[in-house]
């Protein structure tokens, strides 16, 4: 486990249970000086994720659960047949299940619990396989709803309203999908360059250069150009160092930039560079 993660760990097993997890998720991004001093590079890319889904902690159950119209649940005294054939529709591994109405729901079931009653339809009986429903506020903040699905055996949880109504319904992978989501589809929730303690910075090479050059004060392109009518082929980090290499860099390899600008590698394959170490020269900074 790295040290970050150990950092997290210590936080997740507080006792102060009256301290909400977004709160102890930003003490730490909060003790960011000191947490720095103790991570190596690739801990560092780790917090700066920590930091970025912080940029969720707005969002709630009700903001991305399924409504209650949308939700596929079916009634107790449902037949086998019925069951499979639920499933096969929607392609999902559970569901709920309910009495009556929806707003009594005595239970959830997986799929692979029919499968031993596929050639034995006799001996099925759907109260034996019912596993045990969590319920949430439309207003759990995202990140407590993590938690607490991600502790349910069934890794999924019905939103009810303040009389006890099902309003909505919430899976794990509905959670991490908008978690990932949304870090995919906004760039600027997910920090593109850190500053470490020693004056360096760790940059995403997708970052672009005109960005960079905003949030550092330096300019990449124009010690590049032989004349003001040159034009470049790149807008990345990653772009402006293979032009400096003249070929694919490899990990560990450093390359100085005219303006005395310094990049090592710290993460590439084959294909990609993927992160770098920024350094400024004294006269730079």
């Amino acid at each position: 486990m790295s040290k970050l993660r150990a950092l997290l760990s210590k936080i997740f097993r507080r006792h102060e249970q009256e301290v909400p997890l977004i709160d102890r998720l930003e003490d730490l991004i909060e003790a960011d000086s000191e947490v720095a001093q103790e991570l190596n590079t690739d801990d560092t890319s780790e917090l700066a994720l920590v930091s970025n889904v912080l940029g969720l902690k707005d969002l709630t159950a009700e903001d991305i659960m399924v409504p209650r119209a949308d939700i596929v649940a079916t009634k107790i005294d449902t037949s086998l047949d019925s069951f499979i054939e639920i499933f096969s529709k929607n392609n999902f591994s559970q569901i709920p299940i309910y009495k009556d109405t929806l707003d009594n729901v005595v239970g959830i079931v997986r799929v692979r619990d029919f499968l031993p009653y596929i050639h034995n339809p006799d001996s099925f009986d759907i109260r034996s396989l019912l596993k045990e429903v969590i319920y949430v506020a439309p207003s759990i903040q995202l990140l407590e709803l993590l938690v607490e699905i991600k502790a349910s055996a069934n890794h999924m949880a019905l939103v009810v309203d303040e009389l006890g109504g099902i309003d909505g319904l919430v899976t794990l992978q509905d959670v991490v999908s908008e978690i990932v989501g949304e870090i995919q589809q906004n760039q600027s929730i997910f920090p593109q360059i850190i500053n470490k303690q020693d004056g360096s910075f760790v940059a995403d090479a997708k970052m672009l250069i005109s960005e960079c050059e905003e949030k550092l004060d330096i300019d990449l392109i124009k010690p590049l150009l032989k004349n003001e009518n040159e034009e470049i082929n790149f807008e990345t980090l990653g772009g402006l160092v293979m032009f400096l290499a003249g070929r694919m860099p490899t990990r560990g390899e450093t390359f100085i930039h005219p303006s005395g600008i310094e990049f090592e590698i710290v993460e590439a394959d084959a294909r990609h560079i993927k992160r770098l170490i920024i350094r400024k020269r004294a006269e730079n900074i």
